[in-house]
């Protein structure tokens, strides 16, 4: 089996993933907007 050099691999760009922080931020923003949604919600069927 041919593998590639470890200079091919180097000379790639990077894949465009977000980082770490750019995800955690993201998923932390997702559940807060689900939240919002629920308390929205549960207040209508308050009032």
């Amino acid at each position: 089996m041919n593998q590639p050099d470890k200079s091919d691999r180097l000379n790639e760009p990077p894949s465009p993933e977000p980082s770490r922080l750019d995800k955690a931020r993201r998923i932390v923003q997702e559940y807060a907007d689900d939240l919002r949604e629920i308390i929205r919600k549960l207040r209508r069927k308050l009032n």
